[in-house]
């Protein structure tokens, strides 16, 4: 944020108070006249108005501060002059996904440094123009994606276009919290000296930031949806089951830092211990990699006195030279005092009276593990059984490490090779494993969990792969590639979600189903007349248990991932 040099604005102050709360803006300020000064006890800001959305404009607003491995806290006082909250705050430094082929061809990491950097706590707001204290709006926290270890909040991640399609009645913030070995280092070295799982404390402390801070900005605090795709998604299933589903109380909060979650393809990596041989082996990697193994002084002071730059490479390498598919820094069970105090499947089973929130709805994509699918066998055509076995086997082996030989050969059984297409059956059976155990399933167990509390949907507009979705509710949605209904028909039911609990309040169109709760078996397919996206939505209802995968129903799919196996699953 730059610092104003001219206090001009200060005539603009909203000075509109409701006589009583109301959901929807019905009474504002001139939307002409640029954002009051925002006072936040640490900073004063000020946005701008951008007339063509017709919104107020709040961009790198530093929400924390926080030493290496450590966890976030109110920033330092700057409160004698007022700074320009017009320009996106730095990235976090960015890890990646894993990269090795079945081949073993080497990653090759694509190093930029640009606009990263480890001071990267900053969130934005985006709110209606005129809105001010007393506005009552609902709230929109969006958490971005990314495996927890790439994503922003930065240019194009932006809800403008949704809060205007949504009437321009919504307050959405978007955050931003720590990556890859900053955010989510694990090993007794980390818990002992430093924070467990960072990142996720950083989005914690986000929400207490909306708390104190969104009304300020026309919010209703006791309004609040949290919505991520992805690792976004699974960030919220954390936030959901965060110390042990009673946040309000471990904190000792006046009230919930959310009302209602949102979880679009919940991703829920492989969850080991803080201090397991996996979590210990992925330190010792990091420390060997940047030369803390033989330094004079212990491991975890080294590393956090080693450069930045030097880190986030080291962080990028050992991520991508992982299997396909596999992700390095992700966050860790801690026990039961912990930030995460079990595995998610065993805290979603407790059901909803323990569990923070009390709304959810989840979307999974039709095409979830195409994309995180090792390519180097998309195209083969082999027949040979043995040959297909080792292939299915080893990749994995390499996707859940802790899996034994038994455990391999159960999953194969789940997803065999007579229930694949003749072409690429390798490729389509670990897209099926990836899909289900990662995105697919943990979904389901959220909304299950939520019970008639839960919506459930199918996103399936054009080739409908993870993350294909996003183009249809941030950034410039309506960008001559979808249709007018089809783009009303889904952001239209999270919108009405956001405003109201509901999706069925859809605000820009008529068009969709009743979309029952999630206990009446039904859920509502997101679909279109032909799988060209310009084409008119044709949204339809679907009975659960019709959904087919390799021979079985999901349901039956996901009731194996969270069996027996699903312990060395680390679901």
């Amino acid at each position: 944020m730059q610092i104003i040099t001219s206090l001009a604005f200060v005539a603009a102050l909203c000075s509109t108070v409701f006589t009583a709360p109301s959901p929807l803006l019905s009474k504002r300020t001139s939307p002409n006249e640029p954002p009051p000064v925002i006072d936040l006890g640490y900073a004063r800001i000020q946005g701008y108005l951008n007339s063509t959305d017709s919104q107020y404009w709040y961009k790198g607003i530093r929400y924390a501060s926080a030493d290496r491995f450590q966890a976030p806290r109110t920033p330092a006082q700057h409160t004698s002059v007022v700074y320009n909250a017009t320009a996106y705050g730095p990235i976090c430094w960015q890890a990646a996904e894993g990269s090795t082929t079945l081949e073993g061809k080497p990653p090759v990491a694509n190093f930029t440094i640009g606009a990263q950097s480890e001071d990267c706590l900053y969130l934005n707001v985006n709110a209606p123009a005129g809105s001010c204290e007393g506005s009552n709006l609902p709230v929109l926290v969006w958490i971005h994606g990314g495996g927890y270890a790439a994503g922003s909040a930065a240019k194009g991640s932006d809800f403008a276009s949704f809060i205007t399609n949504a009437g321009g009645n919504i307050v959405v913030v978007e955050i931003q919290y720590r990556l890859g070995p900053f955010g989510f280092l694990a090993g007794q070295e980390t818990a002992d000296f430093g924070a467990l799982n960072a990142g996720l404390l950083d989005q914690q402390f986000a929400l207490q930031w909306v708390q104190q801070h969104i009304s300020k900005f026309g919010g209703n605090p006791s309004h609040v949806t949290i919505w991520g795709e992805s690792a976004g998604a699974g960030s919220v299933l954390n936030q959901i089951i965060a110390n042990g589903g009673n946040t309000q109380k471990a904190l000792g909060l006046k009230q919930p830092l959310f009302q209602a979650a949102i979880g679009s393809s919940v991703f829920l990596p492989t969850q080991v211990s803080y201090n397991s041989p996996i979590a210990e082996g992925i330190y010792q990697s990091l420390a060997a990699f940047v030369g803390c193994s033989n330094s004079s002084q212990a491991s975890f002071p080294c590393l956090q006195a080693t450069d930045a730059a030097t880190l986030a490479y080291a962080g990028l390498n050992l991520s991508e030279a992982a299997p396909t598919g596999y992700w390095t820094y992700v966050p860790v069970i801690e026990g039961d005092s912990g930030f995460l105090q079990k595995r998610a499947s065993l805290l979603l089973d407790q059901g909803s009276k323990n569990l923070n929130g009390q709304k959810f709805l989840g979307i999974n994509n039709q095409d979830e593990g195409y994309i995180f699918t090792d390519m180097s066998i998309k195209n083969d055509t082999t027949t040979n059984q043995t040959q297909l076995s080792s292939q299915f086997n080893k990749l994995l082996a390499g996707l859940f490490p802790l899996f034994t030989a038994e455990q391999i050969q159960a999953v194969a059984s789940q997803y065999p090779v007579s229930d694949a297409p003749t072409t690429g059956n390798t490729f389509t059976r670990i897209s099926n494993v990836i899909a289900d155990s990662t995105f697919v399933c943990p979904t389901y167990w959220t909304a299950e969990a939520f019970g008639s509390n839960a919506y459930k949907g199918i996103f399936d507009y054009g080739a409908a792969t993870h993350g294909s979705d996003v183009a249809w509710y941030q950034g410039m949605i309506w960008n001559g590639k979808h249709s007018v209904t089809a783009e009303n028909s889904f952001a239209g039911a999270f919108e009405g979600f956001v405003q109201s609990y509901n999706p069925n309040n859809n605000p820009a169109t008529n068009i969709n189903p009743y979309w029952a709760d999630f206990t009446s078996g039904e859920q509502l397919l997101f679909n279109t007349t032909t799988r060209n996206t310009l084409s008119e939505a044709d949204p339809s209802i679907v009975k659960t248990s019709s959904i087919m995968v390799f021979g079985t129903t999901q349901m039956t799919k996901c009731d194996f991932w969270r069996g027996k196996i699903s312990v060395n699953a680390g679901l």
